[in-house]
């Protein structure tokens, strides 16, 4: 043993320092680590530390694998006087090992061999550098892309195994190259393989590697492009962290580029602005101009990337000007902000250096000058630079969609301005070319086909606005891909708001009602959609190609894991191979997952009428769908009470009312208000809607509703008007999101559990919410109707156990507790188990193909939320996608008491089981019959299904 202090201890401590220092070379390229003066200082002790070197082959041969890597070093700095006398260290290690009779012995695998890496190290280089040429041509022209690519590879392939850390350079490259070909393309292989290829940079790019910052900042950058494109959050937020690392990194170097620095920031700056977009933080904004008022100061106009960095801070202050209330609190800063940023697009314009960054400099000053407060000259102006812009683009440039879009808006909003169409057709014609370009980005293509459409409505040309707005249609899956997570698809869809109904009441004017109603089912309920299909049968495809259906089966299995998590990458290209099994798999089955055909959607009204209830600007209506023993087929009822904004108007009133009566602040004597409130909402349900529809429909026993827009969370079944029989009198109502959620809800079973086979749940008490008092009776209640169920109280019903006891006992489920509906976030809404939420996206991850009868006796089960109406995302559905053929839920928050009330009576009702929309209607009228002056304790409760 060595004892501290002497040789051998020193020895041994140098020894594993100088190891350490050569691993960070060889994996870094930071010459540092073997050039800096403490690796000289402790090569010189280690040889003063070996009294006996003949008999220590191993520091012999670090110390010849240290020296050859600094020699290496040196000629990575072009100092070659330094790698000389380096060089002539290593000759002298190698005499001696030779003298020693080492030579014959494995050579050292620390270091590579510098006479003969040399020359591959300058080749590498040579190509390397052809890359970063071929890749700055492919910015200003896209045909030089794939061309870049290839360079790329060459460069890649010409690096020596013994050097992995110089693989990062033309990966980085490369990855530059593949995004500039997405972005020219419109092909997301390119682009999901640019960030596959930078994370590999990433890894090979150690701490002090000169190339780390730059793969930073462009993985941010490919990230920012694929959020852009796909909608991930995730990608977004490591899209900030990387540029953020850049910008730091940058700045702390003293030998990075002032542009280079001024890039970094700009990046940021563009990924903050989406970050903000996005959830709407004020910090991210603040942040985000700070960032890009950076990148300004940092550049000038002799530099490159000068345009760039105003093109980014015009953009940002746009954005500041669009929230003026937050950022912007005085006239003053108003002010200044617009002279800033017209500023900002006018030196973008006169110092850009490339066609493209002048394009986007003038849509950008045409844009400011299109303001909401421009005068009818200023939109002129804006349209002249906008014609402008578009003619120096050639065909199949990927701004032309966007310019023509952009030019279109301002045509439109000067006729408007101007209360003249004469510029409508033009309009129309920019609008159409711009949705058909195949290449554009998605969400302008989704919105140019709206505004086409909007025009062609104000030109009275309900034709041409179908076909553009079923464009739009076909587009809405592409905002909610299956490598989204719920929330993602959320964000995506929120903005397309009331378009199936527009795209409808088109269809119906046109004189096409089939086409309508098919138009309303294909753009609402997207991703309850994509629930149905998971869970549609694959006998057929099975029956055709086996394999087929397993690589499918194996693709469902991957995305029902849940969020992107540590796979977001590896989702991104599943998602690919799913679009493409797909296409594959109709060319057998054309049909395949496809919304139903017309016959299937008129084959739901043979068991009674469904309604469903379009709201629209265009003209809302009723699509009836009836028996054939009643004439059968479809019927377009007009509902001229029946608009956007009354719909809109009532929602708030009944929102209003039902709120002030849970505030316990409330004075009592105040309830009565409220409640009469409510009961104007019922009778203008009864006038526009309601009484129209029973009138057309004749005697009837049983009626499905299936309302969109702001109608989703108004109780069409509880519609009454003011002391006279109302739809409770008349029929027994259900609900359903779309025509195809209630064909997959009735759809045959060919496993049906025992009906004994139910799990009871109550949890009374849940953090920041108040106890329930009744909800355990009310378990115990129910829980006697199954001796043979499972009953879960308190503590014991926690998430596993609901899901376990779920699939173990699917026939009948019985959840008293709390709901919590999430108005902005829909797949948020949750029930809450004793140890956390369970929420619409868990439950409608469930498979339970022989599930019967759900009933949750908790808070507003069945809200379909304010953002995402037709969606219908809720506890209610989510539960019925899960496979349960009848649900009853609740619009609302719900009282305890008042809910074991209507629990005991719909139990007790003696077809509950067979029946439940009769044992809930049933339930419903009795209450209304004790309470007609208080609705909100009745019209809450309602059916779906069946």
């Amino acid at each position: 043993m060595a004892i501290p202090g002497e040789p051998a201890h020193l020895r041994d401590t140098l020894v594993g320092a100088l190891h350490a220092r050569l691993r960070r070379f060889m994996m870094s390229q930071d010459v540092t680590a073997v050039l800096d003066a403490v690796v000289t200082r402790q090569a010189a002790q280690l040889q003063r530390a070996l009294p006996r070197p003949d008999r220590d082959p191993e520091a012999v041969r670090l110390l010849h694998g240290l020296y050859r890597a600094r020699t290496l070093a040196c000629l990575l700095q072009d100092d070659e006087a330094a790698a000389e006398r380096e060089q002539s260290v290593v000759d002298a290690l190698v005499r001696f090992m030779e003298r020693a009779g080492w030579a014959d012995e494995p050579a050292d695998e620390e270091g590579p061999d510098a006479e003969r890496l040399t020359v591959a190290v300058r080749r590498a280089e040579t190509l390397t550098e052809d890359a970063a040429r071929a890749v700055a041509a492919a910015v200003d022209d896209g045909g030089a892309a794939a061309r870049a690519c290839a360079v790329c590879e060459e460069a890649l392939d010409a690096v020596p195994e013994a050097l992995p850390h110089l693989r990062a350079g033309p990966l980085q490259l490369w990855g530059v190259a593949l995004r500039l070909r997405f972005e020219r393309t419109g092909d997301p292989a390119h682009l999901h393989t640019c960030v596959s290829k930078l994370r590999e940079a990433l890894a090979l790019a150690g701490p002090g590697h000169p190339y780390r910052t730059a793969v930073h900042s462009t993985l941010g950058v490919a990230l920012r492009v694929r959020y852009e494109y796909a909608g991930e959050l995730s990608d977004l937020e490591a899209a900030v962290r990387h540029c953020r690392s850049a910008a730091e990194a940058g700045d702390a170097d003293a030998g990075t580029e002032p542009e280079a620095k001024a890039g970094h920031h700009h990046n940021l700056g563009l990924a903050l602005r989406l970050r903000h977009q996005r959830l709407g933080e004020s910090g991210d904004l603040t942040h985000a101009l700070r960032a890009h008022r950076t990148a300004v100061a940092r550049s000038d106009a002799g530099t490159a990337g000068f345009a760039v960095f105003q093109l980014g801070l015009g953009n940002a202050l746009g954005d500041s000007l669009a929230e003026a209330v937050t950022f912007l609190p005085s006239p003053a800063d108003v002010a200044r902000a617009r002279a800033e940023r017209m500023a900002a697009f006018a030196a973008a314009a006169d110092h850009a250096g490339t066609s493209e960054t002048a394009a986007v400099a003038q849509a950008g000053r045409a844009g400011a000058l299109a303001s909401a407060n421009a005068t009818p000259a200023e939109y002129v102006t804006a349209a002249r630079e906008l014609r402008r812009t578009l003619a120096a683009l050639p065909e199949g440039h990927p701004l032309l969609a966007k310019c023509r879009y952009q030019l279109g808006r301002v045509l439109m909003e000067l006729s408007v301005r101007e209360r003249d169409h004469r510029h409508m057709p033009e309009a129309l014609v920019l609008h159409r070319a711009a949705s058909l370009q195949s290449t554009a980005d998605t969400w302008v293509r989704l919105a140019a086909a709206m505004f086409r459409g909007t025009a062609a409505m104000a030109l009275e040309s309900p034709h041409e606005a179908a076909d553009a707005y079923a464009l739009a249609v076909e587009l809405l899956p592409r905002l909610a891909r299956p490598q989204l997570a719920l929330s993602d698809a959320e964000f995506s869809l929120a903005s397309t708001t009331s378009l199936a109904s527009d795209a409808a009441a088109c269809a119906w004017r046109a004189g096409d009602p089939g086409r309508a109603l098919r138009l309303l089912e294909m753009g609402r309920g997207v991703l309850l959609a994509q629930g149905v299909h998971n869970r549609g049968d694959l006998a057929e495809l099975r029956s055709l190609d086996a394999a087929l259906a397993d690589r499918l089966t194996a693709l469902q299995a991957f995305f029902d894991r849940g969020g992107p998590g540590a796979e977001g990458d590896l989702r991104h290209v599943r998602a690919r191979e799913w679009e493409e099994l797909l296409a594959e798999i109709r060319v057998l089955l054309p049909d395949f997952w496809r919304p139903p055909p017309l016959d299937a959607l008129l084959e739901q009204g043979s068991r009674g009428p469904v309604v469903v209830v379009n709201v629209s600007h265009y003209g809302s209506a009723a699509f009836l769908l009836t028996p054939a023993r009643t004439g059968g087929g479809l019927r377009v009822l007009p509902l001229p009470l029946l608009t956007p904004d009354a719909a809109s108007s009532h929602s708030a009133a009944l929102r209003s009312a039902l709120s002030l009566l849970a505030d316990p602040g409330t004075d009592l004597l105040a309830h009565p208000v409220q409640q009469t409130r409510i009961s104007d909402v019922l009778a203008w349900l009864w006038d526009a809607v309601v009484s129209p529809v029973l009138d057309a429909l004749g005697p009837a026993e049983r009626v499905w509703w299936v309302p969109t827009g702001p109608l989703a969370v108004l109780p069409l079944h509880a519609a009454q008007p003011p002391g006279r029989p109302g739809v409770l009198d008349a029929v027994i109502s259900s609900y359903a999101p779309t025509v195809a959620v209630l064909a997959h809800a009735r759809r045959p079973r060919r496993h049906a559990p025992p009906p004994s086979s139910a799990l009871i749940a109550a949890v009374p008490a849940a953090p920041g919410y108040r106890y329930l008092h009744r909800a355990d009776e009310e378990a115990r209640y129910v829980a006697r109707l199954f001796p043979e169920g499972r009953l879960l109280l308190g503590g014991a019903a926690h998430r596993d156990a609901l899901e376990e006891g779920l699939r173990a006992h699917p026939a009948t489920f019985h959840f008293s507790g709390h709901g919590v509906a999430d108005p902005r976030a829909p797949s948020a809404g949750r029930l809450l188990a004793a140890d956390g939420p369970l929420t619409v996206a868990d439950v409608a991850a469930l498979d339970l193909p022989g599930a019967h009868l759900a009933y949750l006796s908790a808070c507003a089960t069945a809200h379909a939320g304010l953002h995402l109406p037709d969606e219908a995302l809720h506890l209610t559905s989510a539960v019925q996608m899960a496979g349960y053929r009848h649900v009853v839920g609740t619009l609302w928050p719900v009282d305890d008491t008042e809910s074991l009330m209507r629990v005991r009576a719909f139990y007790g009702h003696p077809l509950w089981s067979t029946d439940p929309a009769l044992a809930l209607h049933d339930t419903v009228v009795s209450a209304r019959d004790t309470h007609p002056l208080a609705p909100s304790h009745w019209a809450g409760h309602v059916h779906s299904g069946g």
